[in-house]
């Protein structure tokens, strides 16, 4: 079947002023309402990266969905690779305009292992950054990590990393702590470098942060996951940057009013993993 719309020369009836000018009127034939179909091909070299590629005729705007069941990721573009970080059954939609009108499709996709990942920090190489004021108490036996206090003080550690653009990144850590005053332990990721004797500016990744509740009890647990602070709260340590760049991992402990608590607070286990 055939679909025509008619249109009117608005333009015309703008510019006239005289009774004897009428509008023109033209028909314009609509395509055939499409039908939906894409290819998804793993890489050879990969497979927790799947390329999907539109096969629908006469296409101009393309929305990809990806969800498990949990959650649900969107993309856009005739075809795109997908990232897979972890085994499972996934649905692949496809949602397709052309000027017949849009149409919709899906496949299942199956993962079969977790993407391989390699830790890029190196967890005896970490800097210490004077932060200017009382410094906070650091030591690093091994790669793992102790901030203590008697009182107010300020601190933290550094590393430089490189990244890859859109890629998959987790950062993590086992943080430890007997209860805390008024404190803080928090994690950076970002292109903003350290300079010694000034306190880190860079955007908070995630933190313990005894004002927004948590640290203040006895505690033992990944920060990614159970951090309460910053802006990868419910994140579980994933991140992508838009493009390939030079980054700083910070790790910043101290206090304002109170202690880290007796012991202070101990950091283990820190990862920054690159997915492959």
């Amino acid at each position: 079947m055939k679909h025509y719309i008619g249109t009117l020369a608005v333009s015309a009836m703008l510019a006239c002023t005289i009774p004897a000018c009428t509008p023109e009127s033209s028909t314009k034939e609509l395509g055939s309402v499409p039908t939906a179909s894409f290819t998804a091909t793993p890489l050879t070299t990969n497979p927790n990266r799947v390329v999907v590629n539109s096969t629908t005729k006469g296409g101009f705007i393309w929305n990809w969905k990806v969800s498990n069941g949990e959650k649900s990721t969107t993309s856009s573009g005739e075809f795109d690779t997908l990232h897979f970080s972890y085994a499972g059954e996934y649905i692949v939609q496809l949602t397709v305009f052309t000027n017949g009108g849009y149409a919709t499709t899906s496949q299942k996709i199956t993962i079969a292992k977790d993407a391989p990942k390699k830790d890029i920090l190196n967890t005896t190489d970490w800097t210490i950054l004077n932060t200017g004021g009382t410094q906070t108490t650091i030591t690093n036996t091994n790669g793992t990590i102790n901030f203590s206090n008697t009182g107010n003080t300020n601190g933290a550690i550094y590393q430089m990393v490189m990244v890859k653009g859109n890629t998959p990144y987790i950062l993590s850590a086992n943080v430890k702590g007997n209860g805390a005053t008024n404190s803080w332990l928090e994690m950076y990721c970002d292109t903003i470098a350290p300079v010694q004797g000034k306190d880190y500016g860079g955007t908070k990744y995630i933190a313990v942060n005894t004002w927004n509740g948590c640290g203040t009890i006895p505690f033992d647990y990944n920060i990614a996951e159970k951090g309460c602070d910053g802006k990868g709260v419910g994140q579980n340590g994933s991140m992508t940057f838009p493009k390939s760049d030079t980054v700083w991992v910070v790790i910043k402990g101290g206090s304002s009013g109170g202690t880290l608590g007796t012991g202070g607070m101990t950091l283990s286990n820190i990862q920054f993993l690159e997915e492959q």
